[in-house]
């Protein structure tokens, strides 16, 4: 329990430390995102900018001549930055790059030297090393040397290997220098390698609203238009281009499956759609517009949907609301039935004439505040599972 604590109160401070150190300085400069896909996974400790043995010098320009760790901050001599998680979580490539050596002969726990880990080469001149991995036979590497990797892929998972003290992931950013001939560990964090400030995981996303919040009816053969929106939480730009990394709405639980909804601008039968503009910016909005048709015989269903990063990686269904669409298909007389439903739930226009919409125009309402099944009730809708998988 007072483990817990100190490192609550550890993660409060960072915060505080990097709300008070971004402010009124520079955005963050480069194309670096955080090489794990939990936001909720908090640095435990910095680069030691100063190689004087017992003297700190940390991320914020914090120096302490004291030798004795500082939670959140640094400690004495430490060459990268790391990340408590729990065993086996996976780890994300930080960049594009490619794979110049892994090790994966130690046990997810053995202790000794580097243990096992992942080195990429990239585009930049810089590398990037990921160290305390499990073992290869617990798929703690995902990669071989030779591979070339997008910013966000899987490239192993977590583990306590090596001069390990606690489960955590030992992320290095690495720099020739042409005195010494070697490389040397350069601060991330001081450097603002990140895509924003301050860094945030490569996919994540926020419901936003969509154009029917409630149920869509369907005449059974007909196709109905929907879209929805996202706000793009992570530290990577989707885009639409390309088929690697191109941002997607595809079914879900289970992920690509076949929908029986499927209409005839999907890109697949398990994709709905791509993100509707080229590019969406952390913290950018993109819509992402559908067909849905009703195919299946009468009756209530439900259709499951979560971004994908295309080849490389879903996103947390969970951070979207659960987002799944209810529909009913319907023959012709219950169609007719529900339109006049709606009719009657909306008052008359200016001019005296009823709007003519069905439910499928229901438009604009919040997403939490709307029950599935309901016109215009409260209460959000709720998905069934999470989970992940590449495909």
């Amino acid at each position: 329990m007072r483990a817990q604590m100190r490192r609550a109160a550890a993660s409060v401070l960072l915060q505080l430390a990097l709300l008070a150190w971004g402010a009124g300085t520079a955005a963050a400069t480069d194309d670096y995102t955080l090489p794990f896909y939990d936001p909720a996974v908090a640095l435990s400790y910095g680069v030691d900018r100063d190689p004087t043995l017992g003297r700190q010098l940390d991320w914020t320009g914090q120096t302490w001549n004291d030798g004795v760790p500082h939670p959140g901050r640094v400690y004495d001599q430490h060459s990268g930055v790391d990340y408590p998680m729990v065993l086996r979580s996976e780890v994300a490539a930080a960049k594009d790059g490619t794979v110049v050596d892994v090790e994966g002969g130690f046990g997810t726990s053995q202790f000794g030297a580097f243990g096992n880990f992942v080195l990429l080469e990239h585009a930049d001149g810089r590398r990037t090393h990921y160290y305390h991995l499990a073992s290869a036979a617990e798929g703690g590497i995902g990669v071989a040397v030779g591979d070339a990797v997008v910013a966000g892929e899987p490239i192993g998972r977590s583990g306590c290997s090596g001069n390990c003290h606690g489960a955590h992931l030992h992320f290095a950013l690495l720099s020739w220098n042409a005195t010494s001939h070697a490389w040397v560990p350069i601060d991330p964090l001081a450097e603002r390698r990140w895509t924003t400030w301050p860094g945030r995981i490569p996919f994540n996303a926020a419901y936003v609203r969509e154009s029917n919040a409630g149920t869509e009816v369907i005449r059974r053969g007909q196709t109905v238009t929907h879209w929805v929106e996202f706000r793009n939480t992570g530290g990577r730009t989707w885009r639409n281009t390309g088929v690697i990394g191109r941002i997607a709405l595809a079914t879900w639980s289970p992920a690509a499956h076949v929908s029986p909804f499927r209409a005839t601008d999907w890109p697949y039968t398990w994709m709905a759609t791509l993100v509707d503009v080229a590019s969406v910016p952390p913290d950018g909005v993109g819509r992402f517009t559908f067909g849905l048709r009703g195919g299946p015989p009468p009756g209530s269903y439900r259709e499951t949907f979560n971004l994908l990063s295309q080849s490389v990686h879903w996103f947390d269904h969970a951070r979207l609301s659960n987002y799944y669409v209810p529909i009913v298909v319907s023959n012709v007389s219950e169609w007719v039935r529900w339109r006049a439903a709606a009719m009657r739930l909306r008052p008359p226009e200016p001019d005296g004439t009823h709007h003519q919409g069905g439910l499928e125009d229901e438009a604009f309402v919040p997403h939490p505040g709307r029950r599935r099944g309901a016109l215009r009730a409260p209460g959000p809708r709720r998905g069934l599972r999470r989970g992940g998988g590449v495909w």
